[in-house]
């Protein structure tokens, strides 16, 4: 069985969500949610989303030099670990969540069926036959996880605070 080279999957997961993120941005700036949709919460701003897509794709890229860079292999395949398994549930919800519920196209959902679901079932299988412990798979896959979410959000907070009261 031949090994993935870290390097070269983390290049191209980066390529994958800096296109799906431009679909995203292209997407939300021409989004209209219907008015009529029951929702506890509104959602952020357009500019908001495109602000907080680029400041999430910067950090991404910023991520995979930084794993790129370092000695250890761990470090690159924890980090694509990481990517999948955000491009799994990203793909989910809200995209295709979203164009079920509107029934109609909802921003980043066409890189989301198209990329990151064939992409993401090539790649899982082979990234959980590298680790000996299979937990360990799992604690990278949820706790990195859990961090992307905790971070967007807190990215998506701050940027929301930042247009809405130090740039106006």
């Amino acid at each position: 069985m031949a090994t993935l080279d870290y390097k070269k999957q983390l290049l191209f997961a980066g390529t994958l969500f800096t296109l799906h993120n431009l679909e995203e941005a292209i997407g939300f700036s021409n989004f209209r949610y219907p008015v009529n949709l029951p929702m506890a919460i509104r959602p952020h701003s357009a500019e908001t989303m495109i602000l907080s897509i680029a400041l999430i794709t910067i950090i991404a890229w910023a991520l995979i030099m930084w794993a790129n860079m370092q000695p250890k292999e761990l470090n690159r395949r924890n980090l694509l670990i990481i990517f999948v398994s955000v491009f799994i549930a990203n793909a989910f919800f809200p995209h295709i969540a979203g164009t079920i519920v509107l029934q109609r196209y909802f921003p980043a959902v066409i890189t989301s069926v198209i990329l990151y679901l064939p992409y993401s079932i090539w790649i899982l299988p082979k990234l959980f036959r590298s680790y000996p412990l299979r937990n360990q798979f799992f604690l990278v896959m949820i706790g990195g996880l859990s961090l992307a979410i905790i971070l967007t959000v807190a990215l998506h907070f701050f940027v929301n605070i930042y247009l809405k009261f130090l740039v106006s």
